[in-house]
């Protein structure tokens, strides 16, 4: 597993966080804070409510699909939090995943910094406090709330943006004098860049994502039962992972992949969820550096389950866990105090 490396992602998520104060604050006591909102570990696998991002989440031609997110006020959370700063490097799986999904938005919101596009997202950004969530999905960073559309496009093409396509409801642009490309819509504010594999386009990746979130995309819960099944599982706020893929069970370059493949040799520790075909992760990080955990893993097949290998390996530093099997789901629930973010 490589070592993740908590502190550089916090200072990446300082920096973002920065760059992002006055156009999204977070909510005060009452407020949908990350420690009050509902769908946690008491909600029944499969029941729970879709995220809010489900509608941005696109169909797309390979078998595999990969996201994270993480909403801006955990992100606030994280950054005031001088414990989780100073804390060890996380070994547990349980926690390492989502952190690097931290890390991986941290360096999207970076790039997002140092583009001629911030200042449209920040200038045209309408998002109610609390409720605005970043997400990477399929090599897309997307800012996901409420947007004036035509500002956005009227101040991307002052700032350079060239069109790239253009519906009533999205556009796509492509950055002069940069390989950056954004696509705008009511909903989203995404962008990407090529990423040096021959088979990424990322017009035509943007471009299906702002088509999605515009309803003119069927989004990849609608295509899958079995994915919007996954994506209930889960915490609608916080920081999640999702690994899915068509086929019976994940191969092992899946889950041996470096998913991100951004920047500081990112890797996620997926070893666990051999045989299946679906996981997801939440985490919920809390002010005073507790944390609590869910893993939900699904099977095609009871004898693909090893509850021995996730006994072994996921909650390893949690303060309490549970591992429960019903049928080819398997759900685990951990808890992290004080040491979460021990010296």
């Amino acid at each position: 597993m490589t070592v993740l490396h908590r502190r550089n992602a916090l200072g990446l998520l300082g920096a973002g966080m920065a760059l992002l104060a006055g156009c999204s604050e977070t909510a005060d006591d009452g407020g949908n804070s990350a420690a009050d909102d509902g769908g946690g570990p008491e909600a029944d696998a499969g029941d729970g409510d879709l995220p809010s991002y489900a509608s941005i989440l696109p169909t797309t031609e390979e078998s595999t699909f990969f996201y994270g997110a993480i909403d801006v006020e955990t992100m606030a959370t994280l950054l005031n939090d001088a414990g989780a700063k100073a804390g060890e490097e996380p070994t547990d799986p349980l926690v390492s995943n989502p952190v690097v999904v931290a890390l991986l938005c941290s360096f999207g919101l970076e790039l997002l910094g140092r583009s001629a596009g911030f200042e449209a997202y920040v200038s045209n950004n309408e998002t109610p406090d609390g409720d605005e969530q970043f997400v990477y999905a399929e090599g897309v960073y997307a800012f996901v709330g409420a947007y004036d559309h035509d500002g956005l496009a009227a101040d991307l093409e002052r700032a350079g943006y060239a069109l790239e396509t253009e519906t009533d409801a999205y556009a796509v642009y492509a950055a002069t004098g940069s390989d950056e490309i954004v696509g705008v819509s009511d909903e989203v504010y995404a962008y990407s860049y090529p990423n040096g594999g021959d088979e990424f386009d990322p017009v035509a990746a943007v471009e299906r994502t702002v088509a999605t979130a515009a309803g003119e995309r069927d989004p990849k819960h609608e295509s899958s039962e079995a994915f919007e099944r996954l994506l209930r599982t889960g915490d609608t706020r916080g920081i999640s992972c999702c690994l899915y893929t068509d086929a019976d069970a994940f191969d092992s370059a899946t889950l041996s992949d470096d998913q991100a493949g951004d920047s500081d040799s990112l890797e996620f520790a997926f070893d666990a969820f051999e045989g299946a075909y679906g996981a997801h992760q939440g985490l919920r990080v809390a002010g005073d550096a507790a944390a609590t955990a869910r893993a939900t893993v699904v099977y095609s097949r009871d004898d693909r389950v090893d509850m021995d290998l996730f006994e072994s390996v996921l909650g390893t530093e949690a303060e309490t866990v549970e591992h429960e099997r019903a049928d080819t789901t398997v759900t685990i629930d951990a808890e992290y105090g004080g040491e979460f973010a021990r010296e």
